[in-house]
């Protein structure tokens, strides 16, 4: 019998599909999106001065298969799967794709893109991972790429800021635009001991210049701005990562902040998601003001100068946990009333800005 079977492989060959298939590796699998002018550091392997850091995401994130949308050549330098040049909604879903991780665009999402990243979403049990950056240089046409994006999937009332945090003491090398926040999540967040653990150094994970993540009334961007705290907030949001209390908001370039101001001191939120429910099942978006993957120095990262960090414990943990709320029809004690004590006019904000500066701090 077994002979027969495997005269009638031979013969025939086994139907599959070029996908990636649960058969085929029966690991989730997370698309890398490197279409829109991002790149794949911290996915191979973080260096510094030719000095191997943290070993690369595809090396340790082995529970896990990744692919990747973007530029042919990194189907043979990363040696994962490439799913095209643009986001099709049929790739997503033929691939299976759970995570999408968008890290520090630096060009704007067309309209058909966008379009495939919603009916994604709409199949439920999704996770979307949208990064940006802070306003300084051109970090601040990535910030209004995001929420453009954002406001055009009309899911969820997390937005970035229009600012940069920065942190005079707790930092890396001295600068206070290599901020050294926390992975210390809102007491509220469910199963919050996923987001925590393994940490060698306090959940220390470095933001190089990061945005700060608000809120807003409406999921389309046409309400009004607040601050997130644990006071105002939109429901089933939570905060994962947030500066030490001796960071400060700071202003690089137009336009204006919308909810925050600059001078304002404390803790401020890097990371955070909003659990929305789809057709019956949860999607959970992440918007942060890093990226885990690219930009300048990734999240991902064990040490930056001479600070020793958690990136990459608190990056999988985040993975991790995500695909959990997934799964889970959780309920909280939180109240879902928004508040308004801390509110502003919303600004509808465009693709065009100021001209920027060019330059990008090491």
């Amino acid at each position: 019998m077994f002979l027969a079977a495997v005269v009638l492989l031979s013969v025939f060959g086994v139907v599959t599909s070029p996908a990636v298939s649960a058969a085929e590796t029966g690991k989730i699998v997370i698309a890398i999106d490197l279409a829109h002018g991002e790149n794949a550091k911290g996915l191979t392997d973080v260096t510094y001065k030719g000095k191997v850091l943290t070993e690369g995401m595809l090396k340790t994130l082995t529970d896990y298969t990744f692919v990747y949308f973007g530029d042919s050549k990194y189907e043979s330098d990363l040696g994962i799967k490439r799913l095209g040049d643009k986001i099709t909604y049929e790739a997503l879903k033929n691939n299976n794709v759970t995570i999408l991780i968008l890290g520090q665009p630096t060009s704007p999402l067309p309209p058909e893109e966008i379009d495939a990243i919603k009916q994604w979403l709409q199949d439920g049990g999704k996770v979307l991972w949208i990064a940006g950056d802070s306003d300084y240089g051109n970090g601040a046409k990535t910030q209004q790429f995001v929420n453009t994006l954002l406001d055009q999937l009309n899911i969820t009332n997390l937005r970035l800021d229009l600012a940069s945090v920065e942190d005079a003491i707790s930092n890396a090398g001295g600068k206070p635009y290599r901020v050294v926040a926390y992975a210390d999540p809102w007491k509220d967040t469910p199963k919050r001991d996923i987001l925590v653990k393994d940490f060698k150094h306090d959940g220390k994970v470095l933001e190089h210049g990061p945005g700060v993540v608000a809120w807003v009334d409406g999921k389309d961007g046409s309400g009004d701005w607040h601050k997130l705290t644990p006071d105002s907030k939109p429901e089933k949001a939570y905060v994962l990562v947030h500066s030490n209390s001796s960071s400060d908001i700071t202003e690089n370039n137009d336009p204006a902040a919308n909810a925050y101001q600059a001078g304002d001191q404390g803790e401020f939120p890097i990371v955070a998601a909003q659990i929305v429910k789809v057709n019956d099942k949860n999607d959970v978006i992440i918007v942060s003001g890093e990226t885990p993957v690219g930009g300048y120095e990734p999240m991902w990262a064990s040490q930056y100068y001479d600070v020793k960090l958690d990136g990459p414990a608190v990056v999988t943990n985040i993975l991790e946990w995500s695909v959990e709320m997934t799964k889970t029809s959780e309920e909280t004690s939180e109240s879902s009333e928004e508040g308004s004590s801390i509110c502003g006019p919303a600004a509808l904000i465009g693709l065009a800005v100021v001209p920027l500066l060019l330059r990008r701090r090491k």
